[in-house]
């Protein structure tokens, strides 16, 4: 039987926007964390092509689809006498702002690296994940890290303690494309300081803190009266943190006091989908990946 692997979440505990690049992508500052929301992918080398069988309603199936563009393009570079045989379980919803498709990517990298004997140097590999996609980079560290560029340059944080965290997902669809537009119409308000000025052993306690923010928030709060529903009733609910994760339309909490947490289904709007979660560190992303 083929060894069945899980593909982990994310969330991200700060996003800043800095401005648009030349090349037409937005330079970001972002802190990326894992959660044990996951996909599951069963892998096993075949002697050519690749196979993609996907558990979900309306996520594509062919080479669309990331985790078949992964295997393509590692197997074409390292081993192209070889295929792969996949098949994906869907848990992660479809663009929620957790990085489920470029996580699947990922993993499919860090699989058949391993099933081949690490044909590809370190270096190798996160220039394919680049090619695939911003957050992929980011998954094939996982833990607290940081993202810089695109959010595809990532430097490995001072790990936050493991937590339980709420992920609260609105049935709302939301164009990340829409959302950098917007923004970057908007005149940006002074006042934060970036935690590009924080000595690098003392982020991890700072976000800890609560300090982190996303740049997005407040725009995607007004323009999606969906997510702004869910992060108010977070707030009223008595969460001791609240924030959008990327670009939406998941929005996490923490609350302080895990008996009000236990009631927190009825405070939210029937039509979002509520998942109890908990941080990762890399080690445990390590340790967990196989099933």
């Amino acid at each position: 039987m083929s060894p069945t692997y899980r593909s982990f979440a994310k969330i991200n505990l700060h996003l800043e926007v800095l401005g648009k690049r030349e090349d037409g992508y937005h330079e970001l500052r972002t802190v990326f964390q894992t959660v044990d929301l996951c996909d599951l992918l069963t892998i096993e080398l075949t002697d050519g092509g690749v196979e993609l069988d996907v558990e979900a309603e309306n996520v594509p199936s062919g080479s669309e689809n990331l985790a078949h563009k992964a295997a393509s393009a590692f197997l074409e570079r390292w081993a192209p006498a070889r295929g792969a045989r996949i098949r994906l379980r869907k848990t992660i919803p479809v663009g929620g702002g957790l990085g489920g498709g470029s996580s699947n990517a990922a993993t499919v990298l860090l699989v058949l690296q391993e099933l081949l004997d690490s044909p590809a140097s370190g270096d190798e590999l996160v220039s394919v994940a680049r090619s695939l996609g911003a957050d992929v980079p980011y998954f094939l560290v996982g833990g607290t890290a940081m993202g810089t560029g695109r959010g595809d340059e990532i430097e490995a944080l001072e790990e936050l303690p493991e937590t339980e965290i709420w992920l609260v997902i609105p049935a709302v669809s939301i164009s990340t494309a829409e959302v950098f537009a917007e923004f970057g119409k908007l005149t940006r308000k002074g006042g934060k300081s970036s935690i590009e000025h924080l000595a690098e052993g003392s982020i991890s306690s700072w976000l800890a803190s609560g300090n982190g923010w996303n740049d997005l928030q407040e725009l995607v709060v007004r323009r999606y009266p969906g997510v702004g529903a869910v992060y108010n009733a977070l707030r009223e609910a008595g969460a001791s943190e609240v924030k959008l994760s990327g670009s939406g339309a998941t929005v996490f909490a923490r609350f302080s006091d895990q008996s009000v947490s236990r009631e927190l289904a009825r405070h939210l709007p029937p039509t979002s989908d509520l998942v109890r979660a908990r941080t990762l560190t890399r080690s445990s992303c390590q340790r967990l990946r196989l099933v």
